[in-house]
């Protein structure tokens, strides 16, 4: 029996979701079996041409067994703009907002009302929440259908892009072929059949497939768990296993039964840039660890391997080669990969080799996943424009490479936040992974009860009841909290019991921490007669496990069987990215000039140069003295307070807005290139401030000192103060699960049951205590340890192992490598370098109540105030002529590494025209560009070329030798590229910039000397420029409101460049709104350039045909996004 589906697609998701359920379909691989063998699939723009209106008005005829009364209907579409229809979708769309035509009847029905009476049908929607019209394409097609008589086989499920579709389109893939079978199978549905499927639908599936008005981001089963102490109960049915089955099968017959552990590991491989797929990776690995420790646990997989994605070939390739089992070639290796995307769809550092490796041609014929199942977690942000990129390629590719899925690919987006996404695939993963292993197919999962188990191992032998697995806390890490309890397997009742609620001693008197005063606000409670809430276990994190062991080490410790160092065992990663210095070896470059970009007045940095004792580096002590200098000389206010002039509160907004060029040194034999458009990452330590806090509180509680050597994870030994300032991020904002693990230290039950609340999954009905008292003041690790006292005793492994490492930060590069090489002045010396702007991130927190008063937290980055206090004398010395270079520092050490870019780069075609769009700091690359276009164009002139030869900065256009050259590889072709074209008679393309800032008076006004350079040398063919705070003016002027409000000028002329000049588009800034509303501004002019040429007949015509446009200039190349969140 055919089943028809049909999709609309912009971006790619709703067509992959059709093919690939009906490629299941065709190829007999949906489980359980279902009753459709074959489907057609297409787009929805197609229903003319393959006439299927005429064929659905017929009414199925009994045929070779077919005992369908309805035909069977399938619609997959997504939602463009703000409630378009895609462009393939489109003819449909309004095909269906009119009435049924009469064409459409035939002898089967008498009238037209009801033409599709004899069509059975479900919709699957895809939207995004950040637009107002969510899922108005799939509600609206689902609504019509209904008019039109079809009947409806299941509700229609909406999907969120912005917070990951799976949550959604999994359990509805589940669903939807059996709830069609029945709708087809049956002409009318009577009143009691309507009433039992509604009963059907609750609980956990209810859950799944409910459609939200304001978020489609359903939730999956809730996990209880229990505290530490024992291991979760289940309390919800579990899911239904994923629809899509092994994407291989065996040639041969299976003539062993499977076996009851796995001959081999379980693989958990990461890609990870900030440190958050390592992170789940890492403690998904030593929760199952911690299990295997228990002798009564009946886990399939006998051990973990874990890492990074690029030491699959010296830890994973050699096992994947050969079958697990030879005498049952079902029998497959469990493979589990946590990866994120970086930039805008480039692979983490860590990853990159497999990624080359796994997309090769050669790589194909070898099928090295044949003998793999697996399971893939992307990471990815949805204010990136594509998003989890790496995590949809692995998924897809491990496929085309042999591999059997065992469970559908996993998006998690960190716009949104993780734990919603992560939580529920770690409690299943390694079950369904397991049972597609031991090759049982996923039907039996759902056969599986597990009574008490977090999910995390829930499949074991068929025949073996479920046991209980020993407690995370006890089995990963090496120190327990001591008021944790051994688990009780012998005692169901109590097992129960503590799944439901762990009991918490009444404290005898209210606490009078900070913490618990400021929640008890919050929540609106007397100080004195009423408790804080309690929490039950089921509502708390899961992920709980420590991810770090440490060891403290001495005379003993040092020594090893045969002579061993603990240094022998530490591995160290290759580099793989092809640069030789990477985030694990960062080239140690040096601060030679620092300026600032906006108006700033340097008083302060005179001041803190003036003050320094010594030349070099900043000790602990002369940092925090700098930093309280520039907040005292910088002060911050509520610029929306009533109390305040307009002076000063211009005055106090651009206080917290200082930008700074710094010039960094580069390794001279050219072993660290850049092109203009590339990033650099920096590695920064944590702030001198929370260090001395750990370090002071590790010596009082557990008499650590910061000089005692300790390693980490069996690594080269260092010191304490070594190992809290650089390898765990003491300064990020903390979240529930690391709030959970501090809750289980605290003695103070009032401090206690407040961290407990923090960390709650759920919010109470008047506040989020969570998003208002952690997210919004964005308090650290040292914030909950200063305001809860009492979980101070926690020990230096679990706070290793519960944190993320330090993320490097980057910064886009915005000078030249041929327009600077060889630069003299400005404190340089002729040294190789390349500079990077940046704002200092120094601002106030929203107001919050503390300790009867209102408080805002003063909050700044780690990197960037860090880089304005060393960076002080330069500051100070650009700005003063009488300054003595002498007295600068002789080096402000900065480790730094190339993070280059695959698509932010300019044409090759140097006569393609360019629109550059970039506000704020998003300016920063486009002064590369700028620069970099104009050394090219300077190596053309003869004069100019002969006098930089002999100064050996040669520009193009001689023979010279190559050891003559003071040139990189890069350079040469550069210039090469210039003087090709130009010997062609080429023309340059014209170069459009859009430029957004707050002030028009200077002050924030980025490169402004340097636009104008461009702008007179005839480098820059127009300046565009908006400010979003005028004095005197009430409308905020940004530059997608410049191109919509001057469409006579800014508008007119994009449209000129992107439609008849062919202009590649670059945007760079903020991603949280501009990169979006960007392309929306973009979108309405191209709408109206189509409406006005005739080419479309309305504005929502000319809409979806401008999205159309701007993805097919995506998908081309020619429209290129680098924003940041």
């Amino acid at each position: 029996m055919k089943i028809t589906i049909l999709y609309g697609s912009a971006t790619g998701n709703a067509e992959h979701i059709a093919k690939d359920l009906a490629k299941n379909i065709n190829e007999s691989k949906i489980t359980p079996p279902s009753a459709f063998r074959t489907a057609d699939v297409m787009e929805l723009n197609m229903f003319k041409r393959k006439k299927l209106m005429e064929s659905w008005v017929v009414k199925p005829s009994p045929s070779d067994g077919n005992a369908m009364k309805k035909h069977a209907l399938i619609i997959v579409t997504s939602t463009t703009g703000n409630g378009d229809a895609p462009e393939n979708a489109s003819r449909f769309v309004r095909f269906l907002k009119k009435p049924p035509p009469s064409t459409l009847t035939s002898s089967c029905i008498s009238a037209p009302t009801k033409p599709l009476e004899h069509v059975a049908y479900s919709v699957l929607a895809l939207g995004d929440t950040n637009y107002d019209q969510f899922c108005e394409t799939g509600r609206n097609i689902d609504k019509k259908l209904n008019a039109w008589g079809a009947k409806r086989g299941m509700e229609l499920v909406c999907a969120d892009e912005a917070t990951g579709l799976e949550g959604s389109v999994e359990p509805w893939l589940d669903d939807v072929l059996g709830r069609l079978e029945k709708a087809c199978l049956e002409e009318d549905v009577v009143e009691e059949e309507k009433k039992d499927e509604e009963e059907k639908l609750s609980g956990e599936m209810k859950e799944k497939l409910s459609v939200s008005n304001d978020k489609a981001a359903t939730k999956k089963e809730e996990t209880s768990e229990k505290t530490a102490t024992t291991l979760p109960t289940k309390n919800v049915t579990p899911a239904k296993p994923a629809t899509f089955p092994p994407t291989t099968t065996t040639s041969k017959t299976t003539t062993t039964s499977p076996p009851t552990k796995s001959p081999t590991p379980l693989y958990i491989l990461y890609g990870s840039a900030t440190g958050n797929a390592e992170h789940i990776a890492k403690d998904l690995a030593a929760t199952y660890e911690g299990y295997l420790q228990n002798p009564s646990f009946l886990g399939y997989f006998p051990s973990v391997v874990c890492c990074d994605l690029n030491a699959y070939k010296k830890k994973c390739l050699d096992a994947w080669s050969s079958p697990p089992c030879e005498e049952n070639e079902s029998v497959k290796h469990g493979v589990i990969i946590v990866c994120s995307t970086t930039g805008n769809a480039d692979a983490p550092e860590n990853s990159d080799r497999f990624i080359r490796w796994m997309k090769r041609k050669t790589t194909d014929a070898s099928q090295p996943f044949k003998h793999c199942a697996y399971a893939v977690m992307g990471l990815g942000d949805t204010n990136y424009d594509v998003f989890c990129a790496m995590g949809h390629l692995i998924d897809k590719r491990l496929g085309d490479l042999g591999g059997t899925r065992a469970l559908k690919g996993v998006m998690a987006d960190e716009a949104t936040g993780l734990e919603e996404t992560v939580e529920p695939w770690v409690g299943s993963v390694i079950g369904k992974l397991a049972s597609v292993c031991k090759g049982e197919g996923q039907e039996s999962v759902a056969k599986v009860e597990v009574e008490q188990s977090t999910d995390v191992e829930k499949t074991v032998a068929a025949s073996t009841p479920a046991v209980t697995a020993p407690d995370i806390a006890t089995a990963a890490t090496a120190a327990v909290p001591k008021k944790l309890k051994e688990p009780s397997p012998s005692s169901v009742e109590e097992k129960e019991m503590d799944a439901e609620e762990t009991v918490i001693p009444t404290a005898s008197t209210t606490s009078s921490s900070v913490g618990v005063s400021t929640v008890r606000a919050l929540l609106s409670l007397s100080s004195n007669t009423e408790s804080l809430p309690t929490i039950p276990n089921s509502s708390l994190p899961s992920m709980v496990s420590s991810l770090s062991s440490c060891q403290l080490i001495n005379e003993e410790t040092m020594k090893r069987p045969r002579g061993e160092s603990i240094a022998d065992n530490m591995t160290i990663s290759s580099t793989s990215s092809g640069f030789l210095y990477t985030a694990a070896k960062p080239y140690e470059s040096s601060i030679l000039d620092a300026r600032y970009l906006t108006m700033t007045d340097v008083k302060c940095a005179t001041k803190i140069t003036a003050a320094a004792s010594s030349l070099g580096e900043m000790d602990d002590e002369q940092l925090m003295g700098a930093m309280k200098m520039y907040e005292e000389h910088f002060p911050l206010a509520d610029i929306s307070s009533a109390i305040i002039s307009e002076q000063q509160r211009i005055q106090y907004d651009k206080n917290g807005k200082r930008v700074i060029e710094l010039t960094l040194a580069l390794p001279d034999d050219f072993t660290l290139e850049y092109q203009p458009g590339d990033s650099v990452g920096l590695i920064v330590p944590n702030s001198p401030a929370p260090t001395q806090f750990i370090l002071s509180m590790l010596q009082k509680s557990h008499g650590i000192v910061p000089t005692q050597k300790i390693s980490v994870d069996a690594a080269h030994p260092i010191t304490v103060e070594e190992a809290v300032r650089t390898t765990v991020d003491l300064c990020c904002t903390m979240k529930k699960r690391w709030l959970f693990v501090l809750s289980m230290y605290a003695t103070d039950p009032e401090e206690e049951r407040a961290l407990r609340l923090l960390s709650s999954k759920e919010t109470t009905a008047s506040v989020d205590l969570f998003q208002t008292y952690i997210e919004d003041q964005h308090r650290t690790v040292v914030d909950i340890l200063q305001e809860f006292p009492s979980c101070q005793s926690i020990t230096l492994e679990d706070l290793l192992g519960c944190l993320p490492a330090i993320p490097p930060r980057y910064y886009s590069v915005c000078s030249s490598p041929l327009h600077d090489r060889q630069s003299s002045g400005n404190g340089n010396d002729g040294h190789y370098h390349l500079k990077v702007a940046f704002s200092v991130v120094d601002y106030l927190t929203p107001a919050l109540p503390e300790d009867g008063k209102t408080h805002r937290r003063r909050m700044g980055g780690v990197a960037t105030r860090r880089l304005e206090c060393v960076g002080s004398p330069f500051l100070s010395n650009q700005a003063s002529s009488e300054s003595d270079s002498k007295n600068l520092p002789t080096t402000t050490a900065v480790q730094i590494f190339p993070k280059p870019t695959h698509d932010f780069r300019l044409p090759s075609n140097m006569s393609t025209p360019l629109i550059l769009i970039g506000p704020g700091t998003g300016i920063a690359p486009f002064i590369g560009f700028l620069s970099h276009r104009q050394a090219q164009l300077a190596s053309l002139d003869s004069t100019q070329a002969a006098e930089m030869t002999s100064e050996g900065t040669w520009r193009g256009g001689y023979e010279l030798e190559q050891n003559e050259l003071a040139l990189s590889k890069g350079d040469v072709k550069g210039l090469n590229l210039a003087v090709d074209y130009m010997s062609k008679h080429q023309q340059v393309g014209d170069i459009d910039l859009f430029f957004g800032c707050r002030y028009s008076d200077g002050y924030d006004y980025l490169y402004q000397k340097e636009l104008e350079e461009f702008k007179k040398d005839g480098i820059l063919t127009n300046l565009y420029t908006a400010f979003s705070r005028e004095e005197g003016s009430k409308e905020k002027m940004y530059v997608q409101t410049l191109m919509q409000k001057n469409v006579a000028q800014c508008g007119k002329r994009l449209l000129e460049m992107i439609i008849e000049k062919e202009a590649s588009v670059y945007i760079c800034g903020d991603g949280n709104a501009m990169g979006k509303d960007v392309q929306e501004a973009i979108v309405s002019l191209l709408a109206g350039y189509f409406c006005d040429k005739g080419v479309c007949n309305d504005m929502e015509e000319g809409r979806v045909r401008g999205a159309a446009h701007v993805d097919q200039m995506k998908t081309s190349g020619r429209f290129v996004l680098d924003i940041w969140s």
